[in-house]
Parts: C-alpha cells; sequence; structure tokens
C-alpha cells in the first residue's frame, strides 16, 4: 500500500506540470465512475490480499455527493511442504466482497484542481478463508474454514481524502478511512481432518475505532 500511495503522489506530480488545464466545475448531477486499489470504504479488507473495486459519485451540489461502491477482494497463498520424504504442498484463500454507502463532502483546496473531502457512510461486508494444510505422502490434509476474520460485518466509517484532477474529466484521489463502529459476527470455525469435521461456534463482537485504512483511486466524470 506504500508503494502505491508513494506512485499516486508521484503521479499527480507529473501530472501537475504534463497539463495546465483546470478541474472540471462539479455542480448538481455531476457524476463520476470511481475505480479504487485497497480502498472504497475499505471494509477493513486490507490484509486479505489484492483488492479493487468500482463504484460511483453523485453531486446532490458543488459542494456534497454521495457515493455508492463495491469492493472484492482475492488472494491465494501455497504453504510448502517442509517435512522429510515426499509430500503436498498446503494453501492459504480467502475472498471478500464489500458494499458500502458514503456522503461526502468537498471543500476548496490549495488550488482550483485540489478537491479535499470528508465525510461518512456504512459499509457491509462478507469474508472467507479456506486453509488446508501441507501434509506427507499417504498422510492425511487438515483443512479449516472460518473462524476469527471471516462472516459477515457491519461498519459505520468516517472518510477524509483529496482529488487531484490531471485533466477536467479526470482525477486521482487519496483516501483514509477511519472505522467508528463494526460489528462482526464469524462464520462457525470447521476443522476437518481424516474425514472428521468438528464445529465451533464463533460469538459476534462490537469494535470503536476498531481499524483504518488507505486507499487510492482513479475518477472520470461524465
Amino acid at each position: 500500500m506504500k508503494k502505491l500511495i508513494a506512485l499516486l503522489i508521484v503521479v499527480m506530480m507529473f501530472g501537475s506540470f504534463a497539463s495546465a488545464q483546470e478541474a472540471m466545475t462539479m455542480k448538481e448531477g455531476s457524476k463520476s465512475w470511481n475505480f479504487t486499489f485497497g480502498g472504497l470504504g475499505t471494509f477493513g479488507m486490507g490484509a486479505a490480499g489484492p483488492s479493487g473495486g468500482v463504484g460511483m459519485n453523485y453531486f446532490l451540489n458543488g459542494e456534497t455527493a454521495v457515493r455508492a461502491g463495491l469492493q472484492i477482494q482475492s488472494g491465494s497463498t501455497t504453504v510448502p511442504y517442509t517435512g522429510s520424504g515426499s509430500g503436498t504442498d498446503g494453501s492459504v484463500s480467502q475472498f471478500g466482497l464489500g458494499l458500502s454507502a458514503d456522503y461526502l463532502m468537498y471543500m476548496a483546496g490549495a488550488s482550483s484542481r485540489v478537491h479535499p473531502y470528508w465525510g461518512g457512510g456504512i459499509g457491509l461486508s462478507m469474508m472467507s478463508k479456506d486453509t488446508k494444510s501441507a501434509f506427507a505422502s499417504g498422510g492425511t490434509v487438515t483443512e479449516v474454514k472460518g473462524g476469527p476474520g471471516t462472516g459477515m460485518m457491519f461498519d459505520i466509517h468516517g472518510v477524509a481524502g483529496a482529488e487531484f484532477f490531471i485533466y477536467p474529466e479526470i482525477s486521482l484521489s487519496g483516501e483514509y478511512n477511519l472505522n467508528l463502529i463494526g460489528i462482526t459476527s464469524p462464520s462457525d470455525l470447521e476443522v476437518t481432518s481424516g474425514g472428521t469435521t468438528t464445529t465451533t461456534k464463533q460469538g459476534s463482537s462490537t469494535n470503536i475505532l476498531g481499524f483504518s485504512s488507505a486507499g487510492a483511486g482513479i475518477h472520470i466524470y461524465f
């Protein structure tokens, strides 16, 4: 994420020298498609693997907008077999899906091409995880599904960020999200080994100021 944000800053700086065009004038009915990387009200999904999302802004007037977005995250890691003799590698795979709705308020920036904003919103997400252990030839694989970090989550979050217009209809943004309240209902923990599955119920939890995350995005106005 740090490399992504650093790259975004470099692109912004390049854009400021490459184009002298002003930003578009936002007004009632203005809209933008949003393509995000590691963000979109990131749902606390930053640790599970590569993520990306798509959404849309709709401006109620020149200073306020509502935003809706969809984020998908998927990742898979191989766990090498390290025992003696031959064996089979294990794996860890995760998948996340999130929806968010935000209310954003824009402020005047250092120049007409910089549009800082802040606001808040709600998010609903789900996360699944499947872990298979490495095992020796003739041995038994242990598979673990669910447990902490999986299941459904509802959150209320705060948003702070800024858009930098490299062309009148195209901007780049950096955004910070702070979870204010998060309610998590984890999936049951299922451990399967040798054909036997053991299920352990997981309790729900509520977190206040539980996590923060950062993301970057590209916005195309129309």
